[in-house]
């Protein structure tokens, strides 16, 4: 059986016939020769490229043949031929499920992503395909690097905000699935922030998302930026909108009181109690250490409402987030607070940030008048 083709110095009509003439050695039902017409022919040899993944050629004879009918695509007719041509073979290999064959149609979809023009149409298409690709081979990361580069790489003014809206919520649900809860959470925000006070009910069913996604996201702690966005704006004066203010600055008194008269909506929000809870208890003593250098045992246990015997173990577990940082005095059974993430920004915490910005930038005219001093001195000694 004759390898897949090499191309060195052929046209695109020689091209597409070396194509043809392999995938009919492996088994393809085609004519030996084919339309006239190079995008027509090429049309033909893509309906027909899955037949490499049901034969046993090797990894690498597969990825090179692929491989094949991307150069041969790129820059082909004109721009709404090549937008066809795109999208017909990323959706054939989109349809092949086999999770052998993952990795191969990533790194070709993603090849072709990365050669196409990037004003091209189908380009868009072409990435929402290698997300589903790539979520189902779990590599997503390989093809998302943060909201900011798909901004400057992909998407520009000439994408609709439904399209744009429409990747973010695929995005979203991708990156759950592939447990990147972080990333997951910066995309949801950046869907929101697409939306205006007129897009209604939609917006209102994605703020929702938004907003139980981050109470369920165990490495998501500050939710006061949440509380700017329009569509959860639109939420005031509900109880998900109530949940949502006591996770950004209440206690866990305040949560529990809460669950009491809202336990169907916690379930249909698909969250668990006991893990809102704990995460509460963190939260609680997150805002006890911003107000105090130094807290007691006593105290702990009352607030998140553990036994004596579990306030060790718990402060190392807050500890361990990096939220909070301190020194236990278990003779003294108190906590000595060296630092604390704050859960919100008042203004009163943006006055105490700027007198230590200008107590610091002093500081350093100080310093900068004792090195001037002590240069002079040295010199007019010399």
């Amino acid at each position: 059986m004759a390898g897949p083709p090499t191309f060195i110095e052929l046209s695109r009509e020689e091209q597409a016939l070396e194509l043809r003439s392999y995938l009919r050695s492996i088994g393809a039902s085609l004519q030996e020769k084919g339309p006239e017409n190079i995008e027509d022919d090429m049309q033909e040899i893509i309906s027909k490229c899955d037949t490499c993944l049901k034969t046993d050629l090797s990894d690498i004879d597969i990825e090179s043949f692929l491989c094949s009918i991307v150069s041969v695509i790129i820059g082909i007719g004109t721009v709404d031929v090549e937008s066809k041509l795109v999208i017909d073979f990323s959706q054939k290999l989109l349809k092949y499920e086999d999770e052998r064959f993952g990795n191969i149609i990533l790194k070709t979809l993603w090849l072709l992503y990365g050669t196409v023009d990037p004003v091209l149409p189908a380009r868009f298409q072409l990435y929402s395909d290698i997300v589903d690709v790539a979520k189902r081979c779990k590599q997503l990361l390989l093809v998302y690097k943060g909201i900011n580069n798909l901004n400057k790489s992909l998407l520009s003014n000439n994408h609709t905000k439904k399209q744009k809206q429409s990747l973010f919520r695929q995005l979203h649900g991708a990156l759950i699935e592939n447990g990147h809860s972080e990333l997951a959470a910066e995309v949801m925000i950046e869907l929101l922030r697409n939306y205006t006070s007129d897009d209604g009910k939609q917006a209102k069913d994605d703020a929702k998302k938004c907003i139980a996604s981050a109470i369920a996201d165990p490495k998501t702690f500050l939710f006061e930026p949440l509380l700017y966005l329009t569509p959860v704006i639109s939420l005031q004066n509900t109880p998900l909108h109530e949940l949502l203010v006591i996770f950004v600055s209440g206690n866990l008194t305040n949560y529990l009181d809460f669950y009491k008269g809202h336990k169907d909506l916690i379930k249909s929000l698909g969250l668990d109690h006991q893990a809102n809870v704990h995460k509460m208890k963190l939260l609680t003593v997150m805002s006890l250490a911003v107000d105090s250098s130094i807290i007691s045992f006593e105290t702990i246990q009352q607030q998140v409402q553990i036994n004596a015997e579990q306030v060790e173990p718990f402060l190392l577990e807050l500890f361990g987030t990096k939220l909070v940082r301190g020194r236990m005095d278990q003779a003294a059974k108190k906590v000595n607070i060296s630092s604390s993430m704050n859960r919100t920004f008042s203004k009163h915490r943006w006055q105490v940030l700027r007198d230590s910005f200008f107590s610091w930038r002093s500081c350093l005219s100080v310093i900068e008048e004792g090195m001037k001093t002590v240069v002079s001195n040295s010199q007019t000694t010399i």
